[in-house]
């Protein structure tokens, strides 16, 4: 399988708390049937069924705001791999050659499914939409960056009495850790509360990459979403620009 680095940017308008990616053909299920497990309205399917079984990876956000994800076949670049405050790893079988990423996942699915078309470089979706690539299994990785990091994970950092302590992490306000790690360097605009002329910033990173063997099982919330894992870079982030 070629995978020398390739992506894309591009924006979900509409997100429901919610970030997911599956196969297109959605593990044999139909997309009214999606939705129906997703409510918990299935008789024979759960979500933590189609998780387990590298059919779905959804991940809570704590906000609906829309975001912009950078799809990456390949590896991460040196700030990608630097400045992540949240990461989710898993499995997804896509035999169809189809990634879909979408926020939004609803008992109307199979109207909203029927609306969702190829990605393109620098696109906006209301709902979704999905990305070509060589048919097969693949490790998943999704990050949150800030300064739109969904996940929580900037706010566990910066704001921790809204987000919560998180074990490992110690708190600061943003510019302390700017200065701390940048002492000769200009804070970017955002951390700063000033206005930007430049574009938007990347919220997460999609990276897929071939699976070589079996994967631990996952730690799960209690509705099936996949539980994010936190960290503090050692090096304040500067946000990852997009080329939106």
């Amino acid at each position: 399988m070629d995978m020398t680095r390739k992506h894309l940017d591009f924006c979900i308008e509409e997100a429901g708390c919610l970030l997911w990616v599956a196969p297109r053909s959605l593990g044999g299920l139909s997309a009214a049937e999606l939705g129906q497990v997703w409510m918990g309205g299935h008789r024979e399917v759960t979500t933590e069924e189609l998780v387990r079984r590298g059919a779905m990876m959804p991940l809570a956000l704590y906000q609906d705001d829309g975001y912009v994800v950078r799809f990456i076949l390949g590896d991460l670049n040196e700030q990608e791999a630097a400045e992540w405050t949240s990461r989710a790893i898993w499995k997804l079988d896509a035999p169809c050659g189809e990634i879909l990423v979408s926020g939004v996942l609803t008992p109307d699915f199979q109207a909203e499914f029927a609306t969702m078309v190829p990605a393109e470089a620098n696109g906006s979706y209301w709902l979704g939409a999905y990305i070509a690539v060589p048919p097969g299994a693949y490790l998943v990785e999704i990050h949150g960056y800030p300064p739109g990091d969904l996940s929580g994970g900037w706010g566990t950092i910066t704001e921790p009495r809204m987000f919560g302590a998180q074990p490992g992490i110690q708190p600061v306000k943003p510019l302390e850790y700017w200065r701390r790690t940048h002492p000769d360097e200009t804070p970017p605009g955002w951390m700063a509360d000033e206005p930007e002329e430049e574009g938007s910033y990347v919220d997460f990173i999609i990276r897929l990459s071939p699976l070589a063997g079996e994967m631990a099982k996952p730690a799960l919330e209690e509705d099936g979403c996949l539980q994010w894992e936190f960290r503090k870079p050692d090096i304040c982030p500067a946000g990852i620009r997009s080329t939106l």
